[in-house]
């Protein structure tokens, strides 16, 4: 009896570590993100997140339109757990694909930067920039307005990315019709400056290129000729002279991702005034909390509030018009390279 009374006891204790050991087994896990951001940025964030949490992050790296493709694609069973690196605008156009989750710091980030209901949260103001290789091209010489592109002297000289892969270029091709109109004169003048621009398939292309002598001057992000300057690479930035856009690149949760629990975890961490702290640092990335100092972690960005930002951009008229606007620019292309 005293025999069968240990025998149940052991078989307990090696049930209770069994369980003991799945718990935590389950409470690590993973979470798998998909994510547009560069490949070093991914490496960094998924190592830091590991060492704050324990749970193992996969990066999935693609462009922004590659992404969505996968993940319209894999809807009714996606496995893929964040979306991370997309532009409002894509965030916005693709509701149907996220989970609403408030973070922790939802009151850290202000209105124009998120979803009211949690769908969506911008964690990064990207402002749009023209920057030049500066052994290239010498200050004087250096494009100061959108209107400049459209002058002989730019043809196959300026980098741009084709907008139907990424939402940075949606937004600077936007602002060039909100300055010149969505019309046809607006249109004759966006074609010829299609035409006459180097057209790259990714973003990163541009400022790699411009910093690498591939090319002249580009239209890009503010964050990558700040981190190329500092960095040793031969580039300026310019602010265009009739005025400039922060757009907002987010994170939002995939609906249905088989993590859910480490998708909320992992939303909560990468948007934390730590992380955005580390981001600033390394990447130096804008941040779009309202608590952060910018003149510590990166000296010589402008402060938002002296930026010449367009005061008429409708991101609303632009985002409904995105599938339109894309369309056209597909024709465009095909015409003219």
């Amino acid at each position: 009896m005293r025999k069968f009374t240990y025998w149940i006891v052991a078989i307990g204790i090696l049930t209770m570590s069994g369980l003991l050991a799945t718990s935590s087994a389950l409470a690590s896990g993973k979470v798998i993100v998909y994510s547009s951001n560069q490949q070093q940025q991914n490496d960094i964030m998924a190592a830091a997140f590991v060492k704050a949490t324990g749970i193992k992050c996969e990066m999935v790296r693609a462009g922004s339109g590659v992404l969505i493709k996968r993940m319209k694609a894999e809807k009714n069973r996606p496995l893929g757990d964040v979306a991370l690196g997309l532009s409002k605008i894509i965030l916005e156009n693709n509701m149907d694909l996220w989970e609403p989750y408030k973070i922790k710091d939802f009151a850290a980030y202000p209105e124009e930067y998120k979803d009211p209901n949690g769908m969506w949260l911008g964690k990064i103001l990207h402002v749009m920039v023209f920057m030049y290789n500066t052994k290239l091209v010498p200050a004087a010489q250096a494009p100061k307005a959108w209107s400049d592109f459209l002058d002989p002297k730019w043809q196959d000289q300026v980098a741009f990315c084709n907008p139907n892969n990424a939402g940075s270029a949606y937004s600077q091709l936007s602002i060039m019709l909100s300055l010149w109109g969505d019309n046809e004169a607006g249109w004759k003048k966006a074609e010829k400056f299609l035409k006459q621009a180097k057209i790259t398939q990714q973003s990163s292309i541009v400022y790699t290129g411009v910093a690498g002598g591939e090319f002249p001057a580009g239209i890009t992000m503010e964050y990558a000729v700040h981190r190329l300057k500092k960095d040793g690479a031969p580039v300026e930035v310019v602010y265009p002279a009739e005025g400039t856009l922060a757009y907002t690149e987010g994170l939002a949760i995939i609906k249905g991702g088989p993590n859910r629990e480490n998708a909320r975890k992992f939303m909560d961490w990468a948007t934390g005034v730590e992380t955005r702290k580390q981001i600033l640092d390394q990447f130096l990335r804008r941040p779009a909390r309202g608590d952060i100092d910018l003149g510590s972690l990166a000296p010589g960005m402008i402060p938002l509030a002296t930026l010449n930002l367009l005061k008429n951009y409708d991101e609303d008229y632009w985002t409904k018009r995105r599938p339109e606007v894309l369309e056209k620019v597909k024709d465009i292309l095909l015409r003219v390279k």
